[in-house]
């Protein structure tokens, strides 16, 4: 009889994860579309290293809190976790504070110097208030969804989707039109956290003292290095190509990694409501049954992005001449090897949880580096050979030795975790 309500509610979970991850990739491949469409191949540069420098701040941001209160927040109860979350809050804001004071500072620096170039300071501008509203939403998203509630994180990020598309609707044809969609997405994103800070407030102890980053610091130092080396040879590719090559190359890159987008957010958005479901099937069932079930999750997932991207190859010539209006060298060459880094993607996100969850962080950190070094020397040596579709191959050797890693690593930590006979397991 438990089994239904179960399904169920799984089924709500992740649907309601996959609707929101879908509105999501919705409005950021309108926007790139946009501007790719109606702005200068500068612009368009421009916006995407700003997007790429506020996704590395929201990885380091998520995994460093994240992963360890997905991992003790279970074991506390009510009051303990309203501590927790609120103290969290105080901490994060301060270094919000002086990390974007710093950054104004640099900017200012490079600019009477001359080392910025004109057109660049309101870009750099919007995009340090970007990234501090990016981290204040950020945070209470990831909280909502460790307390398994996406339809309070859903409606939130409608009202992110809504500013976002109209920033992108206000950047046509402009001059500064990476400004004023990193502008746009930015007060967005201000709007939606407050709206998810309400949703919490119940559930948040606005007075909690401060420091609980210093208890988190270990668990969270290995699980940010880990976040923040994959975006190395996740993301890195677009400024490695910006100085290998030029902005032109990015807009490349960029806009055929668009056509890849939903795949990358629905994936995303699975694996953070995945992640909590995980970790209570790691405490009831153990390490092997837990990797069955993320297998057949990494399985699904494969499935779904072969789906679309077989459609998406069918209708590339739509998509690239009459949609994006626009028809790069090598275009077909470049799908084809996203296409493959996504796929592989899909199939390694669920896979790589049973390592985090037994937090062998310092194991995912080591295979990440690796992958990351490797994917950004290849990266480099190909696209000084081939031009842009170097970056692509690249990012593809980088995920298929990660993948290869990761399964070496889970099979030999079931091993260590099989528990001796008469003996029950004690997770670490």
């Amino acid at each position: 009889m438990t089994g239904a309500p179960f399904s169920s509610r799984l089924v709500r979970l992740f649907g309601s994860s996959i609707v929101d991850q879908a509105l999501l990739s919705g409005a950021n491949f309108l926007v790139g579309l946009i501007l790719i469409r109606y702005a200068s191949e500068t612009q368009y540069g421009y916006y995407v290293l700003a997007f790429n420098g506020m996704m590395l701040a929201t990885t380091l941001q998520g995994t460093f809190i994240s992963t360890p209160l997905v991992i003790r927040l279970p074991g506390l109860d009510a009051d303990a976790r309203r501590s927790w979350i609120g103290g969290l809050w105080r901490d994060q804001r301060r270094w919000t504070a002086a990390g974007s004071a710093v950054a104004l500072a640099a900017i200012a620096l490079a600019w009477a110097t001359g080392a910025l170039q004109p057109d660049a300071l309101p870009v750099c501008i919007a995009a340090v208030a970007l990234l501090a509203a990016a981290t204040y939403r950020e945070y209470f998203r990831g909280i909502l969804l460790v307390y398994q509630r996406p339809h309070a994180v859903l409606a939130a990020d409608t009202v992110y989707v809504v500013g976002l598309i109209a920033a992108g609707l206000l950047a046509m044809h402009q001059p500064i039109a990476a400004t004023i969609a990193l502008g746009g997405a930015a007060l967005s994103a201000l709007a939606c956290g407050r709206l998810l800070r309400r949703a919490l407030r119940q559930d948040m102890d606005a007075d909690a003292p401060p420091g609980r980053m210093r208890e988190i610091a270990r668990v969270g130092f290995w699980a940010a290095s880990g976040g923040v080396i994959y975006w190395l040879f996740n993301q890195g590719y677009s400024f490695l190509a910006a100085a290998t090559l030029d902005l032109a190359a990015v807009a490349a890159l960029a806009a055929s990694r668009l056509v890849m987008m939903p795949v990358n957010l629905v994936t995303a958005g699975v694996q953070k409501q995945l992640t909590p479901v995980a970790s209570g099937w790691l405490h009831q069932f153990g390490p092997r049954a837990t990797f069955r079930r993320l297998a057949l999750f990494s399985a699904i997932l494969g499935a779904m992005t072969l789906v679309y991207l077989g459609t998406a190859w069918l209708l590339r010539d739509w998509i690239f001449i009459d949609l994006m209006r626009k028809d790069f060298a090598q275009r077909d060459v470049l799908f084809q090897l996203w296409a493959a880094v996504f796929l592989v993607m899909s199939l390694r996100d669920p896979l790589m949880l049973l390592l985090l969850l037994r937090q062998r962080l310092r194991t995912l950190t080591a295979i990440t580096l690796g992958s990351a070094l490797l994917s950004l020397a290849i990266c480099h040596a190909a696209m000084l050979r081939w031009g842009a579709t170097g970056a692509p191959f690249g990012v593809l050797c980088g995920e298929l030795f990660y993948i290869a890693a990761v399964l070496a690593c889970t099979r030999a930590e079931m091993r260590r975790a099989e528990p001796v006979a008469g003996t029950k397991e004690v997770l670490p």
